[in-house]
């Protein structure tokens, strides 16, 4: 396939939203400011709400999801809300409350595993720390994202000579003993929290005596960037499932006209680990959302589920590419690549909330424009994964459509993907919003 100038464009900007989020709550402020170059207004939660069509607005909860919609002109209860719904967490490791110490003449950090990380990938590689500090200002605790530009850690590994098995019997992490990272070089001094607090406050140019509480996550500093002879991939950490986080807030903001529909993307935090959480997927956050919209329509109740009725949830997350080295791996008929457009999920058990009548739906949304389309099946003797699709569904009553690009190294700390899917994926949003 050829891969276009307007796809590179598209995957250069996916690149630098990747490079710009190392974490959640990166993401959301990173999409916030996606949003407001278009002339998205930021909307509170604890005040009212009142659109007419055409406006543009978003609202963040816990600071790490998001969610944004444009009024369009139909009456909702007739149009419903055409939704994207995806999510800006990713796998990987978080500091423990009191995490530094000092053994064998190192400072190392003590961590927590967040979601299922591909724990060997995260070892060997130059890490560093992101995520939210409270600071007190003006006798209020607020919440400020940080994030250190410095290489700043390592989990190193084992040497062969001493894991002479390592080879051919795989590397065996112990996740308490193994994986704490590696600060630096122990002192005369010992090096403890206040210290790291210490640090923290000199990078972000605050008193070390206003820095309340943080919530500090590790990244790889390994900038996003093309792969392969002919630059036909990308590699970066996160594309599970930032890519499709910038896709549809992409796909939001490209509307320059007011809507038939009412058109809303909602980015849940804590995907990974189960979406149990005040602005995960299994909370009302885009129930409340969707619920405040239609109450500044002059909605009643009975309006709201006549519009819930009527709306329809694009579940947008990553699919596993066929593996080279590992074909058996997959489901034989149901083998999906990179660079060949959207992956429509199934599964018997509802893993995914993909049925017939949406499965076709997308599938015409897809021919309208000649966009490729594939489908992917999980093999029936192996677990299947799951998505905020599901749970939206069930949350809301919605009609619901799990999709998503192919991908390789799926939750390894770099992932891999195709250049051309995400600018396929941007192009069906852009039709799904349009559509009437």
């Amino acid at each position: 396939m050829e891969i276009t100038q307007n796809m590179r464009t598209t995957a250069k900007d996916l690149m630098n939203f990747l490079d710009n989020s190392p974490t959640a709550g990166w993401a959301a402020k990173t999409a916030e400011r996606m949003l407001e170059k278009k002339g998205f207004k930021k909307m509170d939660e604890k005040n009212s709400w009142k659109f007419s069509p055409g406006e543009k607005f978003y609202v963040k909860r816990g600071g790490t999801a998001i969610a944004a919609g444009i009024i369009g002109k139909k009456e909702l209860q007739k149009s419903g809300f055409n939704i994207i719904g995806s999510h800006t967490d990713s796998p990987g490791f978080r500091l423990k409350s009191n995490s530094v110490y000092e053994k064998e003449n190192y400072i190392q950090l003590g961590i927590e595993i967040y979601g299922g990380p591909l724990l060997a990938s995260w070892t060997d590689r130059e890490l560093s720390l992101a995520g939210k500090i409270v600071i007190e200002k003006d006798g209020e605790l607020v919440p400020r994202m940080w994030k250190s530009g410095k290489n700043l850690l390592r989990i190193a590994q084992l040497p062969i000579h001493m894991n002479r098995k390592v080879n051919d019997e795989g590397l065996k992490l112990q996740k308490e003993k193994h994986l704490p990272p590696i600060l630096g070089l122990a002192g005369k001094k010992e090096f403890t929290k206040e210290d790291l607090t210490e640090m923290i406050a000199e990078d972000m140019g605050v008193a070390k005596e206003l820095i309340k509480e943080y919530d500090l996550e590790l990244y790889d500093t390994q900038k996003a960037s093309y792969l392969g002879i002919k630059n036909e991939f990308l590699a970066s950490g996160r594309i599970d499932n930032l890519m499709m986080s910038y896709c549809a807030i992409e796909a939001l903001a490209n509307i320059d006209n007011i809507p038939e529909q009412t058109s809303v993307v909602v980015l849940f935090d804590n995907e990974e680990i189960g979406s149990n959480t005040m602005n995960g997927g299994g909370s009302p956050f885009l129930l409340n959302f969707l619920e405040r919209i239609a109450i500044s329509q002059g909605l009643d109740r009975e309006d709201l589920l006549l519009t819930l009725a009527n709306s329809f949830v694009l579940s947008a997350d990553g699919a596993h590419a066929v593996h080279p080295n590992y074909p058996a791996e997959y489901e034989k008929r149901h083998k999906v690549e990179l660079n060949k457009g959207p992956v429509i999920k199934l599964n018997a058990m509802q893993k995914y909330a993909s049925n017939p009548v949406n499965t076709a739906y997308f599938k015409s949304l897809c021919e309208k424009l000649d966009i490729p389309h594939q489908i992917y099946i999980h093999r029936t003797d192996k677990p299947c994964g799951s998505t905020i699709g599901p749970i939206t569904a069930t949350r809301t009553g919605i009609r619901t459509m799990d999709v998503g690009p192919a991908m390789l190294s799926m939750h390894s700390v770099r992932e891999m993907a195709g250049v051309a899917d995400a600018w396929y994926m941007i192009q069906v949003m852009n039709e799904f919003f349009k559509d009437k």
